[in-house]
């Protein structure tokens, strides 16, 4: 007896396979989509955008048009089951872009700059966009950003740079800054975060790690080749401290640089070094504008006819 319950119980739950994925949690971050028996493309397109019914008749006509091995004569209430649906490019970025945590706001920035999203979507940053958590921001080769963050630091990115805003919370549980700098130059003025002892924060490289309580730093790491005007250099690290105090550490060892001071780790397994670092390496090369000493007998030549210039005028 409490067999056939069971096999009548599995024959009702076979004809109701909707109520089966009805729980399912969708996500409008992701690319792709592998269509379930039973599930149709207005269920779909609700669960992954519920906050934009103004824009489902719209997104139905695209997943459709993009998906034409999907539906049977292009008709959006005929769609093969177990095939794969390719989600709208524009539309995935919006939505993710949406529902991440804003972090930071671009205020300058010139040359090519772009944002990675943790869904690996890119997009071109401009002034006054936003940056958000797990965002990857990369220059190119004419490149230069400087970013705003939510704790009023400054980050300034010059070309050749990949940086990943890993943590950043400014509330009253947590307060977090860490970022990964993969490779190119960066300028930084802490903000709120970093000023009290409990705050967490790290500024990552392959090379080695930095802690700061309040101050302003420049370095660069793996960018052998120079650009916006600096030289060409070895690969590691290089760090200036422009004020405050500075810990820069590895596996290898520690270090403290103070205002003024500069530092360089070759290598990961390379203790980080107070040294003087050539100019030009961190800071850009200035450019003296060299003038040419006037000539002294050109210069008493046009002295002499200024003279009759004045005869001639009495």
């Amino acid at each position: 007896m409490n067999i056939s319950k069971l096999l009548i119980f599995l024959f009702i739950l076979s004809l109701s396979p909707v109520a089966s994925t009805a729980e399912e949690d969708y996500s409008a971050e992701v690319r792709y989509l592998h269509v379930q028996k039973g599930q149709t493309l207005h269920n779909i397109v609700k669960r992954l955008y519920p906050d934009r019914p103004q824009d489902w008749p719209k997104l139905t006509k695209d997943i459709v048009r993009i998906n034409t091995h999907a539906f049977i004569n292009s008709d959006p209430t005929k769609m093969k089951a177990g095939v794969r649906l390719k989600l709208p490019q524009k539309v995935v970025i919006q939505t993710a872009a949406e529902k991440a945590k804003k972090v930071g706001v671009v205020v300058e920035m010139s040359g090519s700059v772009l944002a990675v999203d943790k869904s690996k979507v890119s997009r071109a940053l401009s002034k006054g966009s936003s940056v958000f958590l797990g965002d990857k921001v990369i220059t190119g080769e004419t490149g230069y950003v400087r970013l705003q963050m939510i704790d009023k630091a400054v980050l300034d990115l010059r070309c050749f740079s990949i940086m990943v805003i890993e943590d950043y919370a400014l509330n009253n549980t947590s307060r977090r800054s860490i970022l990964n700098l993969l490779q190119g130059s960066l300028k930084k003025v802490t903000g709120e975060i970093g000023k009290m002892a409990d705050d967490v924060y790290e500024l990552r490289t392959p090379v080695a790690s930095v802690g700061v309580r309040g101050t302003e730093y420049a370095l660069r790491v793996f960018q052998s080749k120079g650009c916006g005007g600096t030289l060409d250099a070895d690969d590691g690290l290089y760090l200036e401290v422009i004020k405050g105090l500075v810990d820069i550490h590895n596996v290898a060892g520690k270090e403290v640089i103070a205002k003024g001071e500069t530092a360089y780790v070759p290598l990961p397994k390379a203790a980080p070094q107070k040294t003087k670092i050539k100019p030009g390496i961190i800071k850009p090369v200035e450019k003296v504008e060299v003038v040419e000493p006037e000539d002294e007998g050109t210069s008493l030549w046009w002295w002499l006819l200024g003279i009759v210039g004045i005869a001639l005028l009495i």
